[in-house]
């Protein structure tokens, strides 16, 4: 009974397609797609309901051909050019409207033959088989153990109307056109084979699942539509005719680079004249091509029949379960059908699969999982190969293969913060679609981001695909870095041999050091006096910086005053000594170890003053003997010493020409000036203190002369 309910349903469908065909040729009802750049060349509907156009030969051809409508065909195009685009529609044969527009129109450019909307399935009417083949075929158990879809992930399905209440429907359905009046079958089927209510105890599984289903009128515009609405993937189970279309394409073009997935049915053999033409839209670019296999992987409908087949050429991407599949094109109506249209939208469902696991794919990622996951069935079809895509459509293969393809993963890199500052995070980009946005919680927006303190730190990481990921990083402070040093002075003034003995006290990891010097060494030496900056840095980056004084010692200096030997006094050196680092040590050539000498003989005295550094000095010094024991006297010397007493300078004269040395003498002992005379006969003394001085004036053999000088 049910097998004769279902033929009944079945010749009536097949009946009212025909007549819906039958009339639509009565008509003679022919379209072409056209460019109108200036939008008041555009023909309208004047006051009368008259179609009319301000140019000429425009009205010409309306009135001849019998035109009845130019409206835009592609309204929700957002490219400028295909908003240009407008459907002529006329009651005449379409080569005519198609020549007199082309050639005789001057207003309108790039006349092409409007689509002939036809849906490709040839249903039959045997025996419903519940253990059907499709799924199984196609391994959809092993695509649902990975998935099993996502209401947020929708299936367009533009067709011809759709029966909403149809238990597959009306849970999944989304979007419905009401206005669409077509027959409702074919589009019920395709839709419920693309995302049918499944795991509901009701007719079949449907390889979408979970997906949302979109419902649309079966045209052109509507590919739009779709895709402006969210649409993820687009099925087309329909014809728009035998020629290219570079309008067509353009739309094709413009919903793919939205993002949407446009999958079509390649055609049923007899299509397009043969199994081997191209069928539109399925041969355009940018679109995927399904065409059909039965349940051995043949792509004949009847083994051993070249004439059993559906498209194939080389245009079609993939092959896909279309021959005696399990169809639905009624409520509690179940029947097997045949046609790519059943193939594409197992295609479609399992795209929306493939989004649902992996929402970060492009669509020429999917198009790769779909052909590169798929079933070789070359073996099957030795006089196909190359003609019916790259295999058999493999959802579970290609589910294994889309969850993890192009994922986007993030490495960070981390520097721990010094403190307030110092930290710096960055995010490595592994997969996903350049190019990237990236936002930091504390509103930076680089891969790198620097100068942090220590804290909780989130981001937010978008690819070109709208797909993200989000992650918190703990960003922690570096331990301190504190250090000591150690100081070994200058020992001499002016040496090179200071020191500084860096020690770490606190911190981690290993350092570096950045001395002024340019030495980057832990510890310097062989140092002058001076100021000395380092810096020191961990393994974080972190840095600490520090001065370090090097001192010397005063200059060692020592000066020593004779005390010549006279009638009063015996010889005297008074040594001084400054500078250095006291105490000094002192050894004369005398062997005495005293600052200061007495009761000393006439002669040379020499001194090594030490410091406690042992940096040393040395002087030399004379005892002169001065006493009247020892002291001759030069005779006709004729000695004048003047202006004496003096308050400032004074001269001594003689007239012997053998004076060889003067030296002058205060009461004290103490030689306050000394120069060689020798073939001098004057001398100059001044800045004297007051005091009495002796003038002594050396000749030959040691004769002396003395005399005083009285300074006020």
């Amino acid at each position: 009974m049910k097998t004769l309910l279902s033929s009944l349903r079945n010749s009536i469908l097949t009946f009212s397609l025909i007549m819906i065909y039958s009339i639509s040729f009565a008509q003679q009802e022919s379209t072409v797609w056209l460019t109108i750049n200036d939008s008041k060349d555009v023909p309208r509907f004047n006051t009368y309901g008259q179609l009319f156009a301000q140019d000429t030969s425009f009205n010409e051809a309306i009135t001849s051909l019998n035109i009845k409508e130019v409206k835009k065909a592609l309204s929700s195009s957002r490219n400028p050019s295909l908003l240009k685009v407008y459907e002529v529609t006329c009651e005449c044969e379409q080569e005519d409207l198609y020549a007199t527009l082309s050639n005789k129109v001057s207003v309108v450019s790039k006349v092409e033959y409007g689509p002939d909307y036809k849906i490709l399935a040839t249903p039959n009417d045997y025996g419903l088989n519940t253990n059907h083949y499709a799924l199984d075929l196609i391994g959809a158990e092993i695509a649902w153990n990975i998935t099993t879809g996502d209401t947020n992930v929708v299936i367009a399905v533009s067709d011809q109307n759709f029966e909403v209440t149809h238990e597959e429907l009306e849970s999944q359905y989304i979007y419905y056109d009401a206005t669409n009046t077509e027959s409702t079958g074919h589009g019920t089927a395709v839709a419920i084979m693309a995302g049918g209510a499944t795991d509901n105890n009701n007719f079949n599984s449907s390889i979408g699942y979970k997906s949302s289903l979109a419902l649309y009128r079966m045209n052109i515009n509507e590919i739009l539509n779709a895709s402006y609405a969210g649409a993820d993937v687009i099925n087309l189970s329909w014809t728009s005719g035998c020629d290219h279309s570079t309008y067509v394409q353009d739309v094709i073009n413009e919903a793919y680079e939205n993002g949407s997935f446009i999958v079509a049915a390649a055609g049923n053999g007899s299509t397009c004249g043969g199994p081997q033409n191209l069928v539109y839209p399925a041969s355009y670019d940018n679109v995927f091509a399904v065409t059909s296999v039965g349940q051995n992987f043949s792509h004949q409908g009847v083994s051993g029949d070249a004439n059993s087949t559906h498209q194939h050429n080389e245009k079609v991407d993939l092959s896909a379960p279309g021959y005696d599949v399990l169809i639905s094109p009624s409520d509690g109506w179940e029947i097997v059908g045949s046609g790519t249209s059943y193939a594409s939208p197992m295609v479609s469902g399992t795209v929306a699969l493939i989004k649902a696991a992996n929402p970060c794919l492009t669509n020429e990622d999917i198009t790769y999982i779909l052909k590169a996951s798929s079933t070789n069935i070359d073996a099957f079809n030795p006089d196909y190969i190359g003609l019916i895509g790259e295999g058999c459509l493999n959802a579970g293969a290609a589910l294994e293969m889309a969850q993890d393809y192009n994922q986007m993963a993030l490495n960070f890199t981390e520097s721990l913060s010094c403190g307030t500052d110092g930290g710096s995070i960055e995010v490595e980009i592994n997969g996903g679609t350049a190019p990237y946005t990236i936002q930091w919680s504390n509103g930076e927006s680089g891969l790198h981001i620097t100068d942090l303190a220590s804290g909780e730190y989130s981001v937010i990481i978008s690819d070109a695909n709208g797909c993200s990921k989000e992650a918190i990083i703990l960003l922690e402070t570096a331990p301190q870095i504190s250090f000591d040093a150690e100081i070994q002075y200058v020992s001499c003034n002016d040496f090179e041999n200071g020191s500084i003995d860096l020690t770490i006290i606190t911190g981690e990891g290993a350092f570096t050091y950045e001395w002024e010097n340019g030495m980057q060494t832990e510890d310097i030496s062989n140092l002058s006096a001076g100021i000395y900056g380092v810096t020191v840095t961990d393994t974080y980056g972190c840095q600490v910086s520090g001065d370090f004084d090097v001192k010397q010692p005063d200059l060692l200096e020592a000066s020593l005053i004779t005390n010549p030997i006279t009638d009063d006094i015996n010889g005297e050196i008074d040594l001084t000594v400054s500078g250095g680092t006291t105490p000094y040590t002192y050894l004369w050539n005398t062997g005495d170890t005293s600052e200061d000498l007495y009761d000393l003989p006439a002669g040379d005295y020499e001194v090594l003053v030490t410091d406690d550094n042992g940096c040393d000095i040395i002087l030399n010094g004379t005892i002169e003997n001065f006493s009247s024991a020892a002291v001759g006297h030069i005779n006709d010397m004729n000695i004048l010493i003047y202006p004496n007493p003096t308050n400032d300078f004074a001269s001594v004269r003689w007239e012997n020409k053998e004076v060889s040395e003067i030296t002058i003498v205060n009461t004290n002992g103490q030689i306050i000036q000394k120069a060689d005379v020798s073939l001098q006969n004057s001398f100059q003394t001044y800045n004297l203190n007051a005091g009495v001085y002796l003038v002594y004036l050396e000749g030959p053999n040691n004769m002396i002369y003395s005399g005083k000088l009285i300074a006020q």
